[in-house]
């Protein structure tokens, strides 16, 4: 069920196209050719207001359920993995990476402009993803529960909510709320199933929100904008609809 949740959803782009643009608006990015490229725009397009909204909304999710990793983890030491074992492929950057790039060739096959920039976009920001994941699991070096290495934050969940963020903004919140749900669901496994901590799972699902976020600003005829603003009272956070 699960498993056919990310194809349908990686899918979509060939029976509904994101918005009512012309093919000239949805450029083919070249993703597999023009990484260097590509990469160094993205990089320079992650500092963002949005972005210090979703790792500050992680950082502070991250902090807050720290006091119960541990009792989860003791808890999980004796749940009966069943199903959870799912999370372990679905999450990997294998899997997704596979759907993206699959996603990007049928674009092709079908000559349809507005599907092979979607599978461009999950490219690039499944390959932002990993590189940022990976730099903080070397630089953190977090002990896991099972007692190997690297934990935070989790990979599984980052580039799960990455492919997740990226089909909500092209699809909006119907696919949106599906892809995050399974994002969701591949995080929790990995609490589940002792691979990482509850806090390596929030960080992850930030990170990978604002990567996929960043990587489809501007790709859709309506955005969210995130605005921090003084007020009498302090301080607030406004979402406003351009």
């Amino acid at each position: 069920m699960l498993t056919a949740t990310w194809f349908i959803a990686a899918t979509l782009a060939v029976q509904q196209p994101p918005v009512t643009q012309p093919d000239a608006a949805w450029p083919d990015d070249k993703p597999l050719t023009r990484i260097v490229q590509n990469l160094g725009h993205d990089f320079a397009a992650l500092p963002s207001t949005d972005t210090l909204f979703w790792l500050g909304a992680g950082g502070a999710g991250a902090i807050a359920v720290h006091p119960v990793d541990d009792n989860l983890a003791a808890w999980a030491d004796g749940a009966d993995p069943g199903y959870t074992k799912i999370g372990a492929v679905l999450g990997d950057g294998f899997f997704i990476g596979g759907v993206a790039l699959g996603t990007y060739v049928v674009g092709h096959a079908v000559d349809h402009s507005p599907t092979i920039h979607v599978g461009s976009d999950l490219i690039r920001a499944e390959l932002l993803n990993a590189i940022l994941t990976r730099g903080l699991k070397i630089i953190v070096d977090r002990e896991r529960p099972s007692g190997s290495g690297h934990a935070f934050p989790s990979g599984h969940s980052s580039a799960s909510f990455t492919a997740a963020a990226v089909l909500a903004e092209h699809f909006g919140w119907k696919t949106g709320l599906a892809a995050y749900a399974t994002a969701g669901f591949i995080g929790w496994t990995r609490v589940h199933d002792r691979a990482h901590w509850l806090s390596d799972a929030v960080f992850g699902a930030a990170l990978g929100t604002a990567v996929g976020r960043t990587v489809t600003r501007g790709h859709r005829e309506r955005t969210w904008t995130i605005v921090p603003s003084r007020t009498a009272g302090g301080f607030a956070v406004f979402v406003v609809r351009r």
